[in-house]
């Protein structure tokens, strides 16, 4: 079976592009900048531990990439929600519209169309509506979840001070031991 090109082994990229209501870009900006400045406001969703990336951008020009193409400013302000996560699309989408509900009215009910988080069917038409399927998606850790990343990355921290312990020639076999315990306790939710 062949992956969509939105996947990469457990982890799935989301792209959403959507026009902005005019007086709406002017006061996503300023809202994009207090999440950014006080990281209170998004920790519900860096607590979401099935999200590897999410971020909000405005778009208002399309870049020139040389010639022949010219400058070009988009008719409307643009909203860019790019992601990665894991789990299925209906998963994710199911954990912003329920759990993220205010964020997402914030953020999207700036946009045209918008039916709002809640009831999810319309949401998810509206995200599919305005999605874009990436070429290509590359994740260096396509067999892994954040979850297990985060734990693996637990258990090494961890492992190195009980390495240090173990090389030090002055430590007992009872002292390695101990701290052999101590290490196992520290890290058994990580195993």
């Amino acid at each position: 079976m062949t992956e969509s090109r939105d996947t990469c082994g457990r982890a799935h990229a989301l792209t959403v592009i959507s026009p902005v209501r005019a007086p709406w870009a002017l006061f996503l900006e300023p809202v994009f900048a207090l999440a950014q400045a006080v990281p209170a406001l998004s920790r519900t969703a860096r607590n979401l531990s099935f999200i590897h990336f999410a971020q909000w951008s405005l778009i208002r020009r399309i870049p020139v990439n040389g010639p022949p193409q010219h400058p070009e400013d988009l008719r409307y302000t643009h909203l860019l929600f790019a992601s990665n996560f894991n789990g299925s699309w209906n998963q994710y989408i199911d954990a912003f519209s329920r759990i993220l509900t205010l964020g997402m009215k914030v953020f999207w009910g700036s946009s045209y169309g918008f039916p709002g988080p809640i009831p999810t069917e319309p949401f998810k038409k509206y995200i599919r509506r305005n999605e874009f399927v990436p070429d290509h998606y590359y994740s260096a850790y396509p067999a892994a979840t954040v979850t297990m990343i985060d734990s693996a990355l637990s258990v090494e921290k961890e492992f190195r001070t009980l390495r240090e312990i173990a090389a030090d020639p002055d430590t007992t076999p009872e002292a390695f031991a101990a701290s052999y315990r101590r290490f196992l306790t520290a890290v058994q939710r990580d195993l």
